[in-house]
């Protein structure tokens, strides 16, 4: 591969912002953080739907009531008029008549009195003096021939809103003219305005109030438990057997137990235990490491000299990993060994389950991989070494970790303590 290519490669190799924020937003945020968004999330869609659908409700009811008295003070004004003798015929009384009422009625923003006469639907009377005596539009004569009873509509002029109420006028069977009445909504306006600040200060108290209900609930149920699982296994992970996840209050026997976190801190607390005497068995063999838990190098020996046997033999492939740690020289031996003891699980994590770790020497590891080429053991090596920053970036001094691989296929292998040799050797000399 050339360099070009090789630059390509690594370049495609990059986490994109896409994938680092995802990364970011699944590890770097504690579970009480992810928590405390479901909480607001969840209680601010309840919340928020219980107040658009109360407020839309309440604008219905209160637009219909202002219908309804709309049709009412239009059916009031209506027979007022219709009662005086000079019904429907322009007169300084019929003018009077309409300003005493406006009087009465404060919503009222106008009044016009209709009439029929010989050429249709005249104006007779209206609080604007502009449109008297003008006969009404072919759409409005359509629509007040059209008339059986009170019909309102919302109409707006500019700004203004405003209801209008069509009352007829009949004599007999015969319609005989129409009376409008334009209510302002000025008033409902400032109503609904009111009622939605207050609709809006109690959401927002009961979205505080549901979310630290939920929040707390949430935090004493699930957060607290899997905190205390996540401090202990940290612990276990550092090979601190001593810790045990406590429970918030003593089970009686005979209590069935179908509390899933409760049965996640059994378990973890009795499989602590178990690992902890397994492993106390396997130091009694000299086989583990007392300080990482990983195996010896005299049980890589026992090891290696079964693969190489193998590629010897019946050309299987066999292959090494070796790492080694650098940076450590300044560091103190408690420093050290929280180091080894860190890398040593996160090797573990990161290799296949047949990918045996060995400890070989104070700073450096190896791991066998059976039934592995040398391209695979290079394939190995090239992940490990991308996912290096989950180790160095835990401390604020200088770490790293060098890998390299050797492997061996068809051509057969050396002897075991050529390998040996080898691999305990200066660390260049693996890299060529």
């Amino acid at each position: 591969m050339d360099s070009n290519s090789e630059i390509k490669h690594q370049r495609d190799q990059r986490p994109s912002l896409f994938m680092r924020l995802r990364s970011g937003l699944r590890y770097g945020t504690s579970l009480r953080g992810k928590l405390v968004v479901l909480v607001l999330a969840i209680t601010l869609l309840v919340v928020g739907s219980l107040f658009w659908f109360s407020l839309a409700s309440l604008q219905t009811s209160i637009a219909a009531i202002y219908e309804s008295r709309a049709r009412s003070v239009a059916a009031v004004i209506s027979k007022s008029i219709q009662e005086k003798d000079y019904i429907l015929y322009y007169s300084d009384e019929l003018d009077a008549d309409i300003g005493r009422l406006l009087d009465r009625y404060e919503a009222v923003m106008g009044i016009t009195v209709i009439g029929m006469s010989a050429r249709g639907f005249l104006m007779v009377a209206s609080t604007d003096p502009t449109i008297v005596g003008m006969l009404a539009t072919e759409e409005d004569q359509t629509r007040f021939e059209s008339l059986s009873g009170v019909e309102v509509t919302r109409d707006r002029i500019g700004k203004t809103s405003f209801l209008r109420a069509y009352n007829p006028i009949f004599a007999g069977a015969d319609l005989i003219g129409v009376v409008i009445v334009d209510m302002s909504l000025a008033e409902q306006a400032r109503y609904i305005s009111r009622l939605s600040w207050q609709y809006g200060t109690a959401s927002i108290v009961g979205f505080l109030l549901l979310g630290a209900l939920l929040y707390v609930a949430l935090l004493s149920i699930v957060t607290r438990p899997v905190g205390r699982i996540a401090q202990a296994m940290s612990a276990v992970a550092k090979r601190n057997y001593e810790v045990e996840v406590s429970v918030p209050f003593r089970r009686i026997p005979g209590t069935r137990q179908r509390d899933e976190v409760s049965q996640l801190i059994d378990g973890f607390n009795l499989m602590t235990k178990v690992i902890y005497s397994h492993e106390q068995e396997l130091l009694k063999l000299v086989v583990l490491d007392e300080l990482t838990g990983t195996y010896t190098l005299d049980h890589l020996r026992a090891e290696l000299e079964r693969e190489l046997h193998k590629t010897r033999r019946y050309k299987h492939p066999t292959s090494l990993l070796l790492i080694e740690l650098v940076g450590l020289e300044a560091r103190t031996p408690g420093e050290i060994d929280d180091v080894l003891v860190r890398t040593s699980s996160f090797l573990v994590s990161n290799l296949r389950n047949v990918d045996v770790l060995f400890r070989i020497g104070e700073l450096r590891f190896a791991s066998l991989l059976p039934e592995t080429p040398p391209d695979g053991a290079a394939v190995a090596a090239e992940r490990l070494k991308a996912l290096v920053p989950d180790v160095t970036s835990q401390y604020e001094f200088a770490l790293d970790l060098v890998i390299a691989h050797k492997g061996w296929g068809e051509d057969g292998a050396p002897t075991i303590d050529e390998v040996i040799d080898l691999i305990s050797g200066s660390f260049a000399a693996l890299r060529e």
